[in-house]
């Protein structure tokens, strides 16, 4: 049975079927195990206290009447099975009417306790006083049977197992179902107000959340009320709030700076096209059309690392990927009149990281490094036999306070000042997923050093003597 979707519903049913277990089986359990221990006002019973009733039963279900009407005690399956398990174990029933002793009853004990006119014998516990064993008890009942009234005389019979699950099973009576309903009742209605007014606070908090759209991100659900076990989820839940928050307020800023940095050289190609007769006018074109590819890629380059999943494991050498880009980047670096020179070891430097992943950033560093190198100046790519890179120019460097924010999306020292792009935001993004490190020092006799460092357990490092190269 699937249970309730409801808490409210299923604490009242689990109270419902802890208290019913409780009620039926605690009194007994605990009674039989101070009987078992001699403990409290149970000292002076013992086991066999509690085994009687069980063996009451077993004798008035073996009461038979025969067509003459003589009644008599049939030697039963259970009854047989009964005493070979009690060698010890006598009885005997007594018509109270007439005062007959069925047959089969034990003489000693139906004389002992034979019916009298002026004592009633409803239920007693006995002991006979010649018998060796301290703990043996016996019990009398009269009750009435579908023959007639009955007055049972049992001795002899020893505590078993099943005795106690018989003695739990006999407490599930219509009787005692009768009495626990109201108690039933009264804990239900208890604990459907407990519960509803422990619950109100987490309904609250529903409302709250419920509330809360892109709009209104930064608002929080009140957690001061909540019991202590509903609270760190929904300090968690605030926590979550927060970070959604943040990424939402980044990615609006990245979008208001992306039409900003687009809007910029749109304007310009426009103000030279409408102008096709100038002198400089296939220049002018070509550099504008060449910033406006630099941001769309650098776009792409973001969402590109957005979307990767997991971890990269390929193979790449960090020297040939830096001589590739530098090889492609070549001809607008000369062209702008400035040289690049790369350093490497002669042996291959070999890392787990992918290689688009690489060359993107190196591809940016670069570039950033050839537009802040002054005219006929060189940039340096150094490649170290311990997985690192070091992008070398000598522009105008970066303030110290600066050093963290220029890995900003968009970041711009001032209003005054042109962002920084894309570039050193998708370097950043690239090197955190490939568990590795981007930093920046400042270069010997002024300008900016770029450092990649890469983890040393994804590194293949071959040491050797380095190799220089001027391009």
């Amino acid at each position: 049975m699937r249970p309730p979707r409801s808490l409210s519903s299923r604490l009242i049913v689990y109270w419902i079927v802890g208290s019913a277990l409780a009620y039926f089986s605690l009194p007994v359990a605990i009674r039989i195990s101070f009987a078992a221990l001699g403990l409290g006002e149970f000292r002076d019973e013992n086991l066999e206290s509690w085994t009687t009733k069980r063996a009451r039963y077993i004798v008035q279900a073996a009461l038979r009447e025969g067509p003459d009407g003589r009644k008599f005690i049939e030697p039963t399956d259970e009854l047989r099975g009964y005493m070979r398990r009690n060698p010890e174990f006598r009885f005997a029933a007594i018509d109270v009417e007439t005062g007959a002793v069925l047959p089969g009853s034990s003489e000693e004990l139906a004389t002992a306790f034979a019916p009298s006119t002026r004592v009633d014998m409803l239920t007693i516990s006995f002991h006979m006083a010649d018998d060796p064993n301290p703990n043996a008890r016996g019990w009398v009942r009269t009750i009435g049977t579908a023959i007639g009234d009955m007055r049972f005389v049992l001795y002899g019979a020893y505590f078993r197992p099943e005795d106690l699950f018989y003695n739990l099973s006999y407490t599930l009576t219509i009787r005692n179902f009768f009495v626990y309903l109201p108690f039933c009742g009264v804990l239900t209605l208890i604990a459907f107000v407990v519960v509803r007014r422990g619950l109100a606070p987490l309904r609250a908090a529903a409302g709250a959340a419920a509330s809360i759209d892109v709009n209104s991100l930064k608002e929080r659900i009140p957690s001061a009320d909540l019991p202590s076990e509903i609270a760190p989820f929904v300090e968690a839940v605030n926590h979550a709030l927060a970070r959604v928050d943040d990424g939402v307020a980044r990615q609006r800023r990245f979008l208001a700076n992306a039409a900003h940095e687009l809007r910029t050289p749109i304007t310009i190609l426009c103000a030279h096209i409408a102008n096709p007769d100038d002198a400089t006018f296939r220049r002018d074109v070509k550099r504008d059309a060449r910033r406006i590819r630099t941001i769309v890629e650098q776009l792409l380059s973001m969402a590109h690392v957005d979307n990767q999943k997991g971890g990269v494991e390929s193979e790449t050498d960090l020297g040939n990927v830096a001589l590739s880009v530098i090889l492609s980047y070549m001809p607008l670096t000369i062209e702008n009149g400035r040289n690049i020179e790369l350093e490497q070891p002669s042996a291959p430097v070999i890392v787990r990281a992918d290689r688009w992943a690489v060359e993107s950033i190196l591809t940016n560093l670069i570039e950033n490094a050839v537009r802040a190198e002054p005219k006929g100046g060189a940039v340096l790519v150094r490649v170290h036999g311990d997985a690192r890179i070091d992008v070398v120019d000598h522009g105008d460097g970066v303030a110290l306070e600066d050093r963290d924010a220029i890995f900003e999306p968009f970041w711009r020292k001032s209003d005054a000042t042109r962002g920084a792009g894309l570039g050193l935001a998708v370097a950043k993004e690239l090197m955190d997923k490939l568990d590795g490190r981007i930093w920046v020092e400042e270069t010997s006799g002024g300008g900016a050093t770029f450092k990649l460092s890469f983890r040393s357990e994804r590194a293949f490092v071959a040491q050797s003597p380095s190799a220089n190269a001027v391009l």
